[in-house]
């Protein structure tokens, strides 16, 4: 896992620029979310400032800030805690298996 690359158009300590394929999808639906919160989501906020969480670290006590943003100018990321090797999937098809340290293609 690497430090947190916040130059890219989704910050990520994945290091998803080594994964072109990923990367191009994940920037591709990007945009697409955007478009369906303008046309789906509480169009009077598209212009107003929303308050929301944004990821800017994985660690226990600083994981998150909160301010205001307008939605469409919104960045989210991917990001994965730190392997303490005791860490299970808590769902899904994967139901008990180790969390993964990778994202998965």
């Amino acid at each position: 896992m690497t430090g947190i690359d916040y130059s890219q158009k989704i910050p990520n300590n994945v290091d998803l620029n080594s994964d072109k394929r990923l990367q191009r999808a994940l920037e591709r639906w990007q945009p697409d979310y955007i478009e369906w919160w303008k046309e789906m989501g509480p169009t009077d906020f598209n212009e107003n400032d929303v308050y929301l969480r944004t990821a800017i670290s994985v660690e226990k006590d600083g994981w998150a800030h909160f301010d205001y943003v307008k939605m469409p100018d919104y960045r989210w990321g991917v990001f994965l805690t730190p392997n303490d090797g005791q860490r299970k999937i808590g769902f899904g098809d994967h139901l008990g298996e180790e969390a993964w340290q990778q994202v998965p293609g």
